[in-house]
């Protein structure tokens, strides 16, 4: 199974969503991302489907799969 990855959104004009997602989702949002248009892509993540307008997002924050607070 694979491994899901932490990812932070950030929104213009402010606000922010957090969600797990597999590599390809991430990939999804990266690239739709870089694209820049008014495109609304849906990502499937742990918590369910998180529906982001690509030329909303100011920022987006992938986190490490190596980096855990825990033990």
């Amino acid at each position: 199974m694979a491994e899901n990855t932490r990812v932070e959104i950030g929104f213009v004009g402010g606000g922010a969503a957090s969600a797990s997602l597999d590599d390809a989702a991430t990939k999804k949002l990266l690239k739709a991302v870089e694209k820049g248009d008014e495109d609304l892509v849906e990502l499937p993540g742990d918590s369910g489907t998180l529906h982001v307008r690509a030329g909303q997002v100011a920022w987006v924050r992938v986190h490490s799969k190596d980096s855990r607070v825990g033990f």
